[in-house]
């Protein structure tokens, strides 16, 4: 039961923190996040996956473009297309759209530049971990990036070590292929900001709703 508990907790306390400490990830921590999330399930044990760590001066380099491409308005884009929110089915968008609002209540600004500045400069976090996928691939190996994207959060939340997923880390991808060679052949899906939470940021006092088990769960005996 305590085992069981504990993970319950470990559930509860993650979140999407927005803004982080400078404050650097000791490397064995970093492997140790990474070995643990290895552990992962995949479709026909396919373990399509490959995961790219970059911190220090390497992501500081990759920051500083970062910023400097969103101040030229350099249109986003990424490997993967996100698709437009009318794509999603309408309880996803009822979702989405209460995310925003709720930040812009918490900011007191209908354009939630704080939010849109955070995402700029990666969220000031000191390590961003990316997941890349084959470009030769099945649907299902975007199952399996989500599933050790979740893995990774959720082992760096034991280490008492804050996240947050986002399609912002990865809107430049010539800019992390140049920086982490990562090869032409694969896709990156998503990059995960890692570090220790700015508990002053106003930024960090948001938390989102989630569904309830009668909304989202159907048993059947």
């Amino acid at each position: 039961m305590s085992s069981v508990l504990s993970f319950k907790e470990l559930m509860k306390q993650r979140y999407s923190c927005r803004y982080f400490l400078s404050k650097p990830i000791p490397e064995d921590i970093l492997k140790d996040i990474i070995a643990t999330s290895l552990l992962t399930p995949s479709w026909g044990n396919s373990q399509p996956w490959n995961i790219y760590v970059s911190s220090g001066a390497n992501l500081e380099n990759i920051r500083k473009e970062w910023i400097q491409k969103n101040e030229e308005g350099v249109k986003h884009y990424s490997d993967i297309d996100p698709g437009h929110r009318t794509d999603f089915s309408e309880r996803s968008q009822k979702n989405m759209n209460n995310i925003m609002t709720k930040v812009s209540e918490l900011l007191n600004d209908k354009e939630i530049k704080p939010f849109l500045e955070a995402n700029k400069i990666l969220f000031n976090a000191p390590t961003v971990v990316y997941i890349t996928i084959p470009k030769k691939r099945t649907q299902y190996c975007l199952f399996d990036s989500g599933a050790i994207e979740m893995s990774i959060m959720l082992s760096a939340k034991a280490h008492g070590i804050d996240s947050v997923p986002a399609y912002e880390a990865i809107i430049y991808p010539d800019i992390l292929r140049k920086h982490m060679k990562i090869p032409d052949d694969e896709d990156i899906v998503i990059g995960i900001a890692l570090g220790y939470e700015d508990k002053d940021s106003i930024l960090n006092k948001f938390k989102s709703t989630k569904l309830s088990l009668d909304e989202a769960a159907h048993f059947y005996n």
